[in-house]
């Protein structure tokens, strides 16, 4: 077991690093282009291996529990953002879009729980982080529940903007995490990569849509 679950970590470490790598390269690729798609795929993929490894690492410590959430978190993100290409211009949902939100739902149930009972041991710091983190899950796979079942109706391609922006987003707040080394303060570490890619992410979704509102 202990062989299996090293070659796991190494597994998980090589499939983030690629996706912090490619990634980068989706990003600054022109969108639509067929090398966006193919690094996007490469992405994809990567955050997959992420998060499955994530999940076989699974152990009941606090900081194991949180990062295999974001992990979960991450990948609904990159998800989503790729079935928004696929089905998200005609709205055909399909079961394993609804099995994804539903995880993700249950997921952000536990890091709400889980921050609630820091806040009990006396714990702030992870009651933020979890309270936080559990909120954005919940948002997110919510806001495509009432999308699957037409009570909304969310621009696919901005959508796709902010979903894959999250993703990488997450997977940033990860890496810096676990490299850290007090370097930053911790929180720090934690919230500053979803602040500075929030407001990145807000400025290529006003760019695209006032091309779209042009076209």
């Amino acid at each position: 077991m202990e062989k299996f679950l090293t070659a796991v970590l190494i597994l998980h470490i090589l499939s983030g690093f690629t996706a912090l790598l490619v990634g980068l390269i989706a990003m600054f690729t022109p969108k639509g282009s067929p090398k966006h798609s193919l690094w996007g795929r490469i992405y994809y993929y990567a955050m997959m291996v992420v998060a499955i490894t994530a999940v076989l690492r699974f152990k009941n410590e606090t900081r194991l529990v949180f990062l295999t959430c974001i992990a979960v978190f991450s990948f609904y993100n990159t998800f989503t953002g790729r079935r928004l290409v696929l089905v998200g211009r005609k709205n055909n949902w399909q079961a394993q879009d609804w099995i994804a939100a539903l995880i993700t739902v249950v997921s952000g149930i536990v890091m709400i729980a889980y921050g609630i009972w820091a806040y009990q041991q006396g714990v702030t710091f992870y009651f933020v982080l979890f309270g936080l983190f559990g909120l954005f899950s919940l948002i997110i796979a919510m806001s495509d529940i009432l999308t699957f079942i037409g009570k909304i109706n969310q621009p696919w391609m901005l959508n796709h903007i902010s979903r894959m922006g999250g993703s990488y987003i997450a997977t940033v707040t990860a890496f810096l995490v676990v490299n850290n080394h007090n370097v930053l303060p911790p929180l720090v570490a934690w919230i500053a990569p979803g602040v500075i890619g929030g407001m990145i992410i807000g400025r290529v979704r006003r760019k695209y849509k006032q091309k779209m509102q042009k076209a």
